[in-house]
């Protein structure tokens, strides 16, 4: 435990994350392109260690939300490409252009306000077209206009137009709505081919899809959560070959004995019915268990698990540890396995009303994360 900065961090685990891309690449056709999706720094697990390992098993494509987030890409690796999923405002263009970073456009404006800037800079630059299919977020329309729109930027000078892509809305569950998405998006593909406007990359494909439809992959798929191990698609979670890849511990901070009848925590949420000992987990909202959880949760401790008690504090919970030995500096486990027992991402979103996706996306950057790799730690990212 001597790698430990803060006495509560995440674990994650490579080689998980390295089968699940192979699961991922056994899906579908040798063909077929993998955009590893890498926003949010990696879905708030570290998106630099995945692209690493990802990288080695031949993917060449990252999809990220920000200029920020793929400009700290580009700083670590010049060889990958990097889509910009979201919209990118024109006074960003130049630092894209300088940096080989791929743009999504939504309108003929920025189309034509790109191409200048690439062209001001003697630079051409890959964009791809957002089409939107039926999420209603971003992407050109299925009429004459947006059409017409497409056709005059796939022939703007400066821009190599690389690719198109759209967005599921719902094929976790709602089949019609997505074959009625997915037709929408080839009938626009078949109407711009009418005007000999060819995409090199056609995407649509995200995690739900490539579990679930083959059929739906183009040339080019877009896994995001599965790669980490997770699915919002519960119902069917554990029919696929999936392995979670990481855990949060935290060590026992403090152990009290508070007789019956006592309260714990603020506003006096939680009266002892019993003496209880009670243990301070150095953990809290601030790191991701909103005060929803509150009473609701548990913690695996020496195996056993145990209630969390009280109100959620913004770096600190009070567990109930009445029936298990235990000594300051213990590991608790909120995600994660401890002996016979695991507690699982689905399992605090039935509480917190969330999906799996969301909930990692809250993990602080302040908890530190340490990576395993054939049982070794080979790296950590803190930001003390």
């Amino acid at each position: 435990m001597d790698f430990l900065r803060r006495p509560a961090w995440i674990e994650i685990n490579l080689d998980n994350f390295i089968h699940n891309i192979k699961e991922i690449k056994n899906k579908i056709s040798e063909d077929v392109q993998i955009m590893s999706i890498v926003k949010s720094d990696g879905y708030r697990l570290g998106a630099i260690p995945f692209v690493r390992e990802s990288r080695e098993l031949g993917v060449k494509y990252y999809g990220v939300a920000t200029l920020s987030e793929a400009l700290a890409l580009r700083k670590e690796f010049e060889d990958v490409e990097i889509l910009i999923l979201g919209y990118t405002p024109d006074y960003l263009f130049k630092s894209a252009i300088e940096n080989n970073i791929i743009l999504s456009l939504s309108s003929l404006e920025n189309g034509l306000k790109l191409n200048e800037k690439a062209k001001e800079l003697n630079k051409t630059t890959k964009v791809h077209i957002a089409f939107d299919s039926g999420m209603s977020r971003i992407g050109f329309l299925a009429d004459e206009e947006h059409l017409d729109e497409v056709e005059k930027i796939y022939n703007l000078s400066n821009l190599n137009v690389e690719g198109i892509f759209s967005h599921f809305a719902a094929c976790e569950g709602d089949h019609d709505f997505t074959k009625n998405q997915f037709d929408k998006f080839s009938d626009f593909l078949k109407r711009l081919e009418k005007r000999e406007v060819i995409f090199k990359y056609k995407h649509i494909a995200n995690s739900a899809s490539i579990l679930f439809y083959r059929e739906y992959d183009f040339n080019m798929v877009r896994p995001g959560i599965i790669q980490y191990g997770l699915t919002d698609a519960k119902e069917l979670a554990d029919s696929y070959n999936l392995k979670e890849i990481f855990e949060l511990k935290a060590q026992i901070a403090s152990i009290r004995e508070v007789k019956k009848g006592e309260t714990v925590g603020y506003e006096r949420n939680y009266t002892c019915d019993k003496d209880t000992k009670i243990v301070t987990i150095p953990l809290g909202y601030a790191d991701a268990f909103p005060r929803i959880l509150s009473g609701k949760i548990e913690v695996l401790i020496n195996g056993v698990r145990c209630p969390q008690v009280g109100l959620i504090c913004m770096d600190q919970m009070m567990v109930d540890a009445t029936d298990v030995e235990v000594k300051i500096g213990d590991e608790g486990v909120l995600i994660g396995k401890q002996g016979d027992e695991e507690i699982r991402v689905r399992d605090i979103c039935k509480f917190s009303g969330d999906c799996e996706t969301s909930f990692i996306t809250h993990f602080n950057r302040r908890l530190p994360k340490h990576y395993f790799k054939n049982n070794k730690l080979i790296d950590t990212i803190d930001i003390i």
